[in-house]
């Protein structure tokens, strides 16, 4: 259990009874003030508990507790303090979210099962958390493998739409790049739900009839649907159904753009799916932002601009490498197509292997033929 307890007080007096008092049970650093204390929270390991005083010079324990919540949202927070009157109490709690509230004087024995329980309270929280996003993250992983054996050329390209809005996403500087990432891979699977003649109409570039023009394009509110109602993944969800929306649809000269109604990963997606798309026409990457550059309506100028300095920047040139089937790794690409021996294409390349494929092409070996080597990109 995480015992790492962060003490801040004005009283250099009373930061040392704090220490003689805690560090048989507690593993404890203090500080002089709120400055010093959100420099301690950003530059150490992650504190269980935090404890600050309530009156101290230029920035008092709310105003200290509302940004130590910002800067690491995990960690308890504690007001111990003198002024025990109820409208202080009130504002800590509402505002700098505390778990406690403590006033002094108060004797060691007391201070010590308080912290106990609140280090109890930490591991709760990071522990619910840890849970959540392994679960969440693991059952994702397993669905998109699965569905990449329904449609493999498309689920195959949603690893490219992946890889394109992340790396937009970090040159907008975006936080959340986990949702932009999840977004992209989960972006197609509204296509379980379209006809596989209409499926098969789209790959090999026939025209649609209006009705099965408007089958197709239901495919994006038909993710959000299928998606809505996985806890964390609401705003994913609400991102991929509008993924194919114009920019200018929701533009208005002088006018912000809503984020609710037009949420920026949607923007992200949108130019990174047509930015692919134009790819795997045939395009290459400088032809391809010229041409989305002429219908420029299209997309946020701020997106495109991030695309460019993307495509225009110094990229690392991938290497082909031979390698036995044995030798096969989670997390390589494939560089030529996979076959066996009487010319069946097990795994075209382009893919990334995942643990799911790996398994399946290690089975496949036990009854056919595999060609070797095996080509991939370092």
């Amino acid at each position: 259990m995480n015992k790492r307890i962060l003490l801040v007080d004005d009283d250099y007096d009373v930061l040392s009874a704090y220490k003689r008092n805690l560090r048989r049970d507690f593993e404890i650093t203090t500080a002089n003030n709120g400055i010093e204390g959100i420099e301690r929270m950003r530059d150490a390991e992650p504190f269980a508990v935090v404890v600050s005083d309530f009156n101290m010079p230029k920035m008092n324990g709310i105003e200290f507790l509302k940004l130590a919540r910002k800067a690491v949202p995990d960690t308890v927070r504690v007001m111990l303090t003198g002024f025990a009157d109820l409208e202080t109490a009130t504002v800590a709690v509402n505002q700098g979210n505390v778990f406690r509230f403590l006033t002094k004087p108060v004797n060691a024995e007391a201070f010590i099962s308080s912290l106990n329980d609140c280090c109890a309270q930490y591991q709760l929280i990071t522990s619910e958390k840890e849970l959540l996003d392994k679960t969440l993250k693991g059952s994702i992983k397993i669905l998109i493998d699965i569905l990449s054996f329904t449609n493999p050329s498309i689920f195959n390209l949603s690893s490219r739409y992946r890889t394109m809005s992340k790396k937009i996403g970090e040159a907008l500087g975006i936080r959340k790049l986990w949702e932009v990432e999840i977004a992209a891979l989960l972006s197609q699977i509204g296509i379980i739900t379209i006809p596989p003649e209409i499926l098969e109409k789209k790959s090999r570039g026939e025209t649609f009839s209006p009705e099965e023009e408007s089958i197709y394009r239901t495919q994006s509110e038909n993710s959000r649907n299928l998606l809505k109602n996985i806890p964390r993944l609401e705003e994913v969800a609400n991102a991929i159904q509008y993924q194919d929306k114009n920019y200018n649809e929701f533009f208005v000269e002088n006018k912000v753009v809503n984020e609710e109604e037009f949420p920026i990963i949607s923007r992200i997606l949108k130019a990174a799916i047509d930015f692919e798309n134009s790819i795997q026409k045939g395009l290459n990457q400088p032809d391809s932002l010229r041409f989305m550059k002429v219908s420029s309506h299209k997309y946020d100028p701020q997106i495109l601009d991030a695309l460019e300095r993307v495509i225009t920047g110094v990229r690392i040139e991938r290497v082909m490498k031979q390698i036995r089937l044995k030798d096969l790794r989670i997390s390589m690409i494939i560089a030529e197509d996979i076959k066996d021996d009487k010319g069946n294409i097990l795994l075209r390349k382009g893919y990334e292997i995942t643990d799911v494929l790996l398994l399946r092409l290690m089975n496949a070996s036990k009854v056919r033929s595999i060609i070797e080597p095996i080509f991939i990109f370092e």
